[in-house]
């Protein structure tokens, strides 16, 4: 469905106008026009163009349907589901044409990594309400499947209680619901790159490796070193390998495996330029260890060594993570939330840049 600035949507629960473009055509910025159960003054309008994003978004209004995921408030709420009209007026398909939510303030990767470094609360904050999230996907074998930092929001980021919730429902499904390998590249897991399925592990791997590139200048993990233009898989499987450890060989896939054997020369391989190798000498750890002021927390550093573990039945589940002592003895941020989808409350309107 084509949308513009300036056009006025009615849903079920209210209506709203357009007021800026976020993503192309597709995402908006919309003022709450009128709503009996929604207490909010601004949200965010999504809708699809091409084949792929409309199952995406079919699949997530019907995430949202699980009272789970939209009761929680560590979940960006959904407020409202707009369905295309007949010229009868009556609605086109069950399936909406758009889906509107709870207004953010900015996704993760708008943060500035040497603040996000020095905060003394928003790595713990976007840990722990992430790790929550997860928790309610693993209670009925779901994954969510695009953990990024586009897809963790933040609001009221610098009060002492940020808000941060997850994003983005268009992936998440059934565990190992597909043999497709799920996740973006430079979050993929170990065992998807296998072959195995995305598991609960997996998105615990992606988080991880979210956190990573969230405190450095630079992402740690995925091709955006690959000098030598080598196949971006086989590049984002060499990196793990030389960040973190070897891989267990791939499941029955000859494409696969070929992506292992180049990765393997990619990790030794020489520089062209320097008396080194092409992917240096430090881990991921140490990586982190060298930025300068402000430097990394080192009980960051330790809990982020806890959940990057290559076997995924070694890997910690969201709930043993979240009894780590990383979130022990300290007070953590109270999340606050909007109810969610059924009984729309209220929504955080100011937009900072950080």
């Amino acid at each position: 469905m084509a949308l513009r600035v300036g056009q006025v949507l009615r849903g079920a629960r209210g209506s709203y106008e357009l007021l800026q473009a976020l993503k192309g055509s597709t995402v908006f910025k919309a003022k709450v026009l009128s709503s009996p159960v929604i207490n909010s003054e601004w949200a965010m309008v999504k809708t699809a163009d091409t084949k792929i994003e409309k199952m995406c978004l079919e699949r997530e209004y019907l995430n949202y349907r699980h009272v789970a995921i939209a009761s929680s408030p560590h979940i960006r709420s959904l407020y409202d589901a707009v369905h295309a009209a007949k010229a009868t007026g009556e609605p086109s398909t069950d399936v909406p044409s758009s889906l509107v939510y709870e207004w953010m303030d900015h996704p993760l990767d708008h943060v500035h990594h040497a603040s996000f470094r020095s905060h003394p609360i928003l790595p713990k904050a976007v840990l722990k309400s992430t790790l929550s999230a997860l928790k309610v996907f693993k209670a009925f074998n779901r994954v969510h499947a695009d953990i990024n930092p586009c897809n963790i929001f933040i609001s009221d980021i610098h009060s002492t209680c940020p808000v941060v919730k997850l994003g983005d429902l268009g992936m998440a499904g059934p565990e190992r619901w597909t043999t497709q390998r799920l996740q973006r590249l430079p979050y993929r897991a170990p065992e998807v790159w296998q072959g195995l399925g995305t598991q609960h592990a997996s998105d615990i791997w992606s988080l991880a490796v979210t956190l990573t590139g969230s405190l450095s200048r630079f992402p740690v993990f995925g091709p955006l070193e690959n000098r030598i233009e080598a196949p971006t898989e086989a590049w984002c499987i060499a990196k793990i390998m030389h960040l973190v450890g070897s891989l267990p060989q791939p499941v029955g896939n000859e494409i696969y495996q070929k992506e292992y054997e180049l990765a393997e020369r990619i990790r030794i391989m020489k520089h062209p330029l320097a008396s080194r190798k092409l992917m240096g000498s430090l881990n991921w750890r140490e990586t982190l260890e060298l930025i300068p002021d402000p430097p990394v927390p080192q009980n960051v550093l330790e809990f982020l060594e806890y959940l990057l573990v290559i076997d995924p039945e070694k890997r910690p589940t969201a709930s043993e993570a979240l009894s780590h002592s990383y979130f022990q003895g300290e007070e953590v941020p109270r999340l606050h939330s909007d109810t969610p989808w059924h009984d729309v409350n209220r929504q955080r309107e100011t937009m900072e840049v950080f």
